[in-house]
């Protein structure tokens, strides 16, 4: 949180209105519902049923990797108003590779979020 009453390097920057939308998309993980599935980068996030036009883009896919932690793919995107709709399903679309894959948006801290094993 940053104070409005303090003046700062960036506080300019910081109130346009791109920056301070409600909408703007910010980073977000996602988990693919088919565990045998792999994500990739550069695709588009769309709600489950839209039509696939660029107007019913709510994102993209940033990075994508597989887990050998968790045995998955898991991936990093930004995505629309995206911290109040972790749980919900997206279809991660990615017409280069041809490939429509349902995901789920999560944290973005997907193994140990509160770093217990990084404390002991």
């Amino acid at each position: 949180m940053m104070s409005k009453k303090k003046d700062f390097i960036g506080r300019i920057m910081a109130s346009r209105p791109g920056l301070a939308a409600s909408d703007r998309p910010t980073l977000v993980g996602l988990k693919p519902t088919d565990h045998a599935v792999r994500l990739r980068a550069g695709a588009h996030l769309l709600a489950p049923g839209a039509a696939l036009v660029a107007a019913n883009d709510e994102g993209y896919v940033t990075s994508a990797a597989f887990s050998p932690t968790l045995g998955h793919s898991v991936a990093l995107a930004l995505l629309a108003r995206g911290p109040e709709r972790h749980g919900e399903q997206v279809v991660v679309y990615d017409p280069v590779r041809g490939a429509d894959v349902q995901a789920t948006v999560c944290d973005p801290v997907f193994f140990d979020p509160q770093g217990a094993r990084l404390r002991g």
